[in-house]
């Protein structure tokens, strides 16, 4: 599926107000809580690199892989800007293929509600655990169903400035728990506005949907957490963390 495309060019643009620093920082405390202290790390759908990059700051190994050449690209260039050297691979998440075992594998903002089917669920558990060291950690978060179902729903969102807007039109299929989210953007290009469409689909999960798929492919001591805290999610969360041992 052709994603990511022009968008990648201005995510940071618009994810601008997102702490990325404090979600490693909690990135950290669930590897302490753990006592893993990971020599390589893992970042799947890393996108323009910016988790990955703060880990390789403090001193992390780090690997990044996204299916978005285009995502990719705006990754390298800010690492070789930062004087970073980091592999950056694209790779469907769903066929990991490694050097070797690593100690921590991340999937954050989302990358999992991309994953349309159980099978390719499957798939992408099976993966993560062929490339985790004994007793590795897999620490992911997801966009909840209340999230996708009710909030973005069969809702119009539409953002104006003067340098870049959109227009966020979704279709939520109850059925298939899949949500259709349709974007145009018009980006300020000299003295006119250029438009490009993309047509993203997320998957809504059920937290024991997700915990029911991690220990059904060898997971062991899995944890759910509300965004950037140490216990159970709330009714109402939007963002649901999950983290999960190696067997």
């Amino acid at each position: 599926m052709e994603i990511y495309n022009h968008f990648a060019y201005i995510y940071d643009v618009l994810m601008d107000d997102v702490d990325y620093s404090g979600w490693v920082d909690y990135i950290e405390r669930i590897l302490k809580i753990y006592g893993v202290k990971p020599a390589r790390i893992v970042d799947l759908a890393c996108g323009t690199g910016n988790i990955t990059i703060m880990l390789k700051a403090r001193g992390y190994d780090v690997i990044g892989i996204d299916q978005s050449e285009d995502m990719l690209s705006v990754a390298k260039d800010k690492a070789e800007k930062s004087f970073m050297d980091i592999p950056f691979i694209c790779q469907d998440m769903r066929f990991l293929e490694l050097h070797g075992p690593v100690d921590a594998i991340t999937c954050i903002c989302d990358g999992i509600n991309y994953i349309l089917s159980l099978r390719d669920l499957d798939m992408l558990f099976q993966s993560v655990r062929r490339y985790l060291n004994p007793n590795g950690i897999f620490i992911f978060d997801i966009s909840s169903y209340y999230k996708l179902s009710s909030i973005l729903g069969d809702n119009i969102m539409v953002e104006t400035d003067e340098e870049i807007s959109y227009i966020w039109i979704n279709n939520f299929d109850r059925r298939t728990g899949i949500c259709e989210m349709n974007l145009s953007f018009f980006v300020k290009d000299g003295e006119h506005y250029r438009r490009f469409d993309e047509t993203h689909y997320q998957r809504a999960y059920k937290v024991d949907e997700i915990v029911h798929r991690l220990k059904h492919n060898g997971f062991k001591s899995i944890e759910v957490y509300q965004p950037f805290m140490l216990k159970p999610p709330k009714k109402r969360a939007e963002r649901i963390f999950f983290a999960a041992r190696k067997i």
